[in-house]
């Protein structure tokens, strides 16, 4: 049964006052046709080691916290990984002003169209008859936000499915969870801060070491503000 797993984690806020920050980065990482417990364990024994050799209780890998030494420890790391990786950066002066009314609405168009689109036109086989996918993202939202993602998110697998006119059977698993206890989480995290980092400060230290292995990248972006 083709399953895809994949796991979504931000970066910036999404606010559109003076005080928000100018860009919201969304970092994705997926796997195809098997749950990551191999990355996983990779991730666990690498941060345990740091933690070991360092004499530290770094409790996961979290780009906002760690220190740059340990950030180009773990993306060397990621970047040996068995997985796929995918990169949404939006401008926000390029957000229609319906979604800035509705953050949480703003929330669920662009983490799930675009990520859910490339998942069901790129891996879902219309020739098998059992398909699923299994949906990550970082536990941040309020109980009815959760509600109201996952109705959207199940919503439009089966509408892009439909649209195909595919004739399949397909599970949807979508689970909010602590990035400390999913390392696959750690990943996402990584990706959306330090590609947050490159638009915003020009900083490609941290970005130029996975940039190779976005196998998605993608922008909103009028105002041409976003230089890959």
């Amino acid at each position: 049964m083709p399953t895809v797993s994949v796991y979504v984690d931000e970066s910036g806020d999404m606010g559109f006052s003076e005080k928000s920050s100018e860009f919201f980065t969304i970092g994705y990482a997926f796997t195809v046709n098997r749950f990551p417990d191999k990355e996983n364990k990779t991730i666990k024994r690498v941060l345990k080691n740091i933690n070991t050799a360092h004499k530290k209780n770094i409790p996961e890998f979290k780009f906002s916290a760690n220190t740059d030494k340990t950030k180009k420890k773990f993306l060397k790391t990621v970047n040996k990984l068995d997985i796929e990786l995918g990169v949404i950066c939006i401008s926000k002066d390029s957000v229609k002003s319906e979604l800035k009314k509705d953050p949480c609405r703003f929330y669920r168009f662009t983490v799930i169209d675009t990520i859910i689109s490339h998942l069901v036109e790129d891996y879902i086989e219309s020739y098998d008859h059992y398909n699923s996918i299994r949906f990550t993202i970082d536990r941040s939202l309020t109980k009815n936000a959760i509600n109201s993602f996952n109705e959207y998110c199940e919503q439009k697998i089966h509408y892009k499915i439909k649209e195909k006119s595919w004739k399949i059977d397909f599970t949807s698993m979508i689970h909010h969870e602590d990035s400390k206890n999913v390392p696959m989480l750690q990943v996402a995290d990584y990706i959306a801060s330090a590609t947050q980092r490159y638009v915003v400060h020009g900083d490609s230290v941290f970005y130029g070491m996975y940039a190779n292995k976005l196998k998605y990248r993608e922008k909103w972006d009028w105002n041409n503000k976003i230089e890959w």
